[in-house]
């Protein structure tokens, strides 16, 4: 203590030092308003309307994963047939690139060289992890909170 005493000019240059630091630290942050902890993946759905669910897993969802197997940075593929509708989910490693890989996956779309039935293509979900948020002000001249109800409803 009574070193940090004598020797203020020392003293206050690490203290500067140290708030320097903290800002610059502070700035190179990556903070996200909405921070998505799932592991970053791209989702692919496709309609095939009134196919049956074999038949959607059949026609689409498998040649779609023998299409997509094995692209740099993919850990797992899920999907899901349903009665006119293939969902297929890649999960990527964390420290991919996103937009890379959904541009590995968009080019990979165009070669896949299984037949799907006509008219159906595969399309990539919104590029949003957590989805669209949609942020809207319900207001009446009158306050009545019973109209902004209806009108919300």
């Amino acid at each position: 203590m009574d070193w940090a005493l004598s020797e203020r000019p020392i003293v206050v240059g690490l203290a500067l030092l140290l708030i320097v630091a903290g800002f610059y630290a502070f700035h190179g942050l990556d903070i996200e308003a909405y921070p998505d902890p799932v592991q970053p993946d791209i989702e692919i759905t496709t309609q095939p309307f009134g196919y049956s669910a074999e038949e959607v897993e059949k026609l689409a969802t498998i040649p779609l994963e023998w299409g997509l197997a094995g692209m740099r940075n993919l850990e797992a593929i899920r999907t899901i047939s349903l009665f006119g509708l293939s969902d297929v989910k890649l999960f990527f490693s964390w420290d991919s690139d996103y937009y890379w890989d959904r541009t590995d996956v968009l080019n990979r779309l165009s070669l896949i060289t299984l037949p799907l039935p006509p008219n159906i293509t595969p399309s990539l979900n919104p590029d949003n992890p957590i989805g669209e948020i949609y942020r809207y002000t319900v207001q009446s001249p009158d306050h009545n909170l019973m109209e902004e109800k209806e009108i919300e409803d």
